[in-house]
């Protein structure tokens, strides 16, 4: 359905370390394999993708400020998407991930003590960090909407596994 161009010569810091917090789903080694083999092998034609991409962002963003939240960002950053453009809607998205998803997402691992999750999201923050330094574009293809929606999926499975498991211990 549609491929988003997303020019990130300015805020390429931001770009690696958002996209590097997915790797805390290397991590999650029961629910990571099987989870981002369906995304990717699954066929689906691409307006499906598209819809499962946004979807997903508006569950993953109701983690951090619920349902009404999420709502409310997803209809700023379209509203800022169809005044100014494509670039400053996914910009506002990005200024939300980085500055609020991030933090509470890597909090969320530590209360979990979800250890081997920082670790891999620090390495990849530094790969991602060193081999981003000359991008200029990032596409937001089917490719990428899959992968969003398979990071959610995951950790989705984790919340639900460690809500699981910590009220057996109670």
């Amino acid at each position: 359905m549609c491929v988003f161009k997303f020019n990130v010569v300015h805020i390429r810091p931001l770009v690696a370390m958002v996209g590097a917090h997915g790797a805390t789903d290397l991590a999650a080694i029961r629910q990571f394999p099987p989870i981002y083999l369906a995304a990717y092998l699954v066929p689906l034609p691409p307006k499906v993708v598209t819809a499962l991409f946004f979807a997903a962002s508006m569950v993953h963003f109701a983690e951090d400020i619920g349902p009404d939240g999420s709502l409310a960002l997803h209809s700023v950053a379209g509203f800022v998407w169809l005044a100014f453009g494509a670039q400053r809607g996914l910009e506002v998205v990005l200024a939300y991930l980085a500055l609020l998803h991030m933090p509470a997402h890597y909090i969320r691992c530590w209360r979990r003590r979800r250890w081997g999750a920082l670790v891999a999201a620090a390495l990849a923050t530094c790969v991602a960090l060193s081999t981003t330094r000359h991008m200029r574009v990032v596409l937001v293809d089917h490719a990428m909407q899959r992968l969003v929606a398979a990071h959610v999926w995951t950790e989705c499975c984790v919340r639900l596994h460690h809500k699981q498991r910590w009220s057996n211990v109670q």
